[in-house]
C-alpha cells in the first residue's frame, strides 16, 4: 500500500508495510545520479571491456539526466552531462541538439561549442560543425586559440 504525503512542498510517496520509502527526486539529485551512472559506465565498465554493463549505465544516466532537465530546463550542467552521455552512445544528432540547448542557456561556455562541433561532425553535419566553430571563433580573443579554431573550420569546410 502507498500513501502520498505532502511535506514542505514536495510530494512524498511512502510505501507502507514494505519497509522502504521513495521520495520525489529533485533536479540536483537526478543530475548527480545521472553523472554517477555515466562515470560508472565510462570509467569503470568500458576500460574492463564490460560493454553491456556500460550500455546499461549510459541508459540509466540518460534517463536520470532527461528527468533532471524536465524538472529544471534551465540547468546547463544537466544538458552538458546528457550531451556527453548521448555522444558516448553514438547518438550524435541528439547530442548536438542537447549541446545546442546548453548554449542557449550559457552562450559563454566556449568548450561546449567544441562539443557541439564534434557531435555534428560525427553525425556527418560538416556545415553545422563549421558553424559551431565559427560561433566559437567569434568569441575567442586568444590569437593562438583563434588560429587553431580557424584550422578546424578549414577542415570542416573541406569535408563538405
Amino acid at each position: 500500500m502507498k500513501a502520498i504525503v505532502r511535506m514542505l512542498g514536495l510530494t512524498v510517496v511512502v510505501a507502507i508495510g514494505l519497509g522502504s520509502q521513495s521520495w520525489a527526486q529533485g533536479a540536483d539529485e537526478l543530475e548527480e545520479a545521472g553523472l554517477a551512472h555515466f562515470k560508472r559506465g565510462y570509467y569503470e565498465d568500458l576500460p574492463k571491456q564490460r560493454t553491456a554493463e556500460a550500455a546499461a549505465e549510459f541508459r540509466m544516466a540518460e534517463a536520470a539526466l532527461r528527468r533532471a532537465i524536465k524538472q529544471n530546463p534551465a540547468r546547463a550542467s544537466a544538458h552538458l552531462h546528457l550531451g556527453r552521455t548521448l555522444f558516448v552512445q553514438q547518438k550524435y544528432r541528439e547530442a548536438a541538439e542537447v549541446y545546442g540547448e546548453a548554449l542557449k542557456i550559457d552562450p559563454g561556455n566556449k568548450p561546449v561549442y567544441l562539443q557541439l562541433a564534434s557531435a555534428r561532425e560525427m553525425a556527418g553535419d560538416y556545415p553545422g560543425a563549421a558553424a559551431a566553430l565559427e560561433q566559437l571563433r567569434s568569441r575567442e580573443d586568444d590569437p593562438q586559440a583563434a588560429r587553431m579554431i580557424d584550422e578546424l573550420i578549414s577542415r570542416m569546410r573541406a569535408r563538405q
